[in-house]
């Protein structure tokens, strides 16, 4: 497929094996390209390569995070909705993106021009530094919607390719339980190591991290299966025909349970429980906009006392789980001496 930009953020569709391709890399990152291979019936050799050009396009990346629920105890985060000058909103999208701790950054339309997940140590932090993204972008707070808890992620999203069969073949096969996670240290050298690039050789994890292979391959293992290290492939979501987006804030019963339940809904890429009007937030990614109202009465089925207090349309993700993107939704150009994402396949 041949990316096009044609100024108005326009992607050609990807071809259903690349499509299928990333959705085994959302399964499992790690897995060896001759067992992605097996699943998809192509070869080996094909699967490399056809990844290695969705990479190098810019259409698909790596996600390598610490996980939501490992960063509770130490960090805390709000979702800022603010409202900027006419005219301005896509400058200030810009800005708004520039500090490590905004964490997702979306351009909207509704009663917000701008949603921000801000990250800090501790709520005081968060909200200092809400206030400095205000006058960062010259914008007011039309609200801050504090995160209670995190049921879905978009480092755990999935295209749903794969069928139940195809996602066992792709995940190791154990039938030990959860192990405890490794020590904090490891953990951060490993998140370090590992960088942008989720498929990192046991030896070449060792070179960085230091220490033997076996040593290191056993901390990463640990790290994954515990949950505590979240590997994932995002990718330019008009590509898979994905490219509308909604923020739902919504009223449930029991938001735990329902967030959990809501987490699991195709549709629903980040799912959040907030201190609000609501007591959850929703992601959820569409074809078309017409696709709402038989999505919301889907997730209303899974969550008693459903009530809708507010929408807000996404016109275009600006920065997703740390990594700024583009106009046509890719993964933005690496900057003039600025860091360069590794092509490692």
């Amino acid at each position: 497929m041949t990316s096009i930009d044609d100024g108005i953020g326009h992607l050609e569709i990807l071809p259903e094996i690349d499509l299928a391709l990333i959705d085994a890399l959302q399964v499992n990152p790690r897995a060896p390209w001759t067992t992605i291979a097996s699943v998809l019936d192509i070869d080996a050799v094909t699967a490399a390569r056809r990844w290695r050009r969705l990479h190098e396009e810019r259409l698909a990346w790596w996600v390598v995070r610490p996980s939501a629920a490992r960063l509770t105890p130490y960090v805390d985060a709000t979702l800022a909705l603010l409202r900027t000058a006419p005219g301005a909103a896509e400058e200030a999208a810009q800005r708004a993106a520039a500090p490590d701790w905004a964490h997702t950054v979306d351009l909207l339309s509704g009663a917000a021009d701008l949603g921000v997940v801000v990250l800090g140590a501790g709520l005081a932090e968060v909200h200092q530094r809400v206030d400095e993204l205000a006058g960062l972008c010259g914008a007011d707070v039309v609200e801050r919607r504090v995160v209670a808890a995190v049921h879905a992620e978009d480092a755990g999203w999935r295209l749903g390719i794969c069928s139940a069969s195809q996602r066992r073949a792709l995940l190791p096969r154990t039938d030990e339980p959860r192990p405890t996670p490794p020590r904090a240290g490891l953990v951060d050298e490993l998140l370090a190591a590992l960088g942008d690039d989720a498929r990192l050789s046991g030896q070449e994890l060792a070179a960085r991290v230091g220490g033997s292979e076996p040593t290191v391959r056993r901390g990463l293992d640990r790290a994954l299966r515990s949950g505590v290290i979240q590997l994932g492939c995002d990718l330019a979501t008009p590509a898979a025909a994905l490219g509308r987006g909604v923020l739902l804030e919504v009223e449930a019963d029991d938001p735990d349970r329902a967030g959990r339940a809501l987490a699991g809904h195709a549709a629903v890429h980040r799912c959040v429980q907030t201190v609000g009007a609501g007591n959850l937030t929703l992601g959820v990614r569409l074809a078309s906009l017409g696709q709402l109202p038989r999505i919301e009465a889907e997730l209303a089925v899974l969550s008693p006392g459903w009530q809708v207090r507010s929408r807000l349309t996404v016109l275009r993700p600006v920065k997703r789980q740390g990594q700024v993107l583009d106009r046509t939704g890719r993964r933005a150009a690496p900057r003039p001496g600025g860091r360069r994402g590794s092509r490692r396949g």
